[in-house]
């Protein structure tokens, strides 16, 4: 259902966005007004530029959130200040917690617009480390970072 939820808000999100492109475009006088000049099919091609961003909207969340391990020793409990203060310093506040893990959001209401709202990184303990799960490209880094301040070398 998440995943559904999410190509739900991707597609919603592209097509706003090339809506937005469009009018722009057409307030500059690049191009006209009229959806039948606009595209070389006219209002046919509405169905087609429909199911791409769909193509596009759908195939977008199996590449763009993951789930990670970051290899650090000691619990949560113990590590709890250290892994709150990489979270603070990469922008994010603290959700919720519970005994192996937390969930952690982004602090600026336009960085979580940006993402539409998808910023959420829980983070679970697991044997050997810590698993994180969010979008990718936050993912990657806070593992680096977790794995990199909290190494007992």
């Amino acid at each position: 259902m998440k995943y559904f939820i999410r190509t739900l808000k991707y597609f919603v999100y592209c097509a706003a966005f090339l809506t937005l492109v469009l009018a722009v475009m057409a307030a500059a006088g690049l191009i006209e007004w009229n959806v039948d000049t606009m595209f070389q099919e006219g209002t046919r091609s509405l169905f087609k530029i429909a199911l791409a961003l769909a193509a596009i909207s759908a195939a977008y969340p199996a590449f763009g959130f993951q789930r990670r391990k970051a290899i650090v020793n000691g619990s949560y409990a113990e590590r709890r200040g250290e892994i709150l203060a990489v979270f603070e310093e990469r922008g994010y506040v603290l959700e919720s917690e519970s005994e192996e893990g937390a969930t952690f959001r982004r602090k600026g209401f336009l960085q979580r617009l940006f993402r539409m709202f998808e910023d959420r990184i829980t983070l679970t303990q697991e044997f050997g480390g810590f698993e994180l799960e969010g979008l990718r490209k936050d993912v990657v880094p806070l593992v680096m970072r977790l794995e990199y301040r909290l190494s007992d070398e």
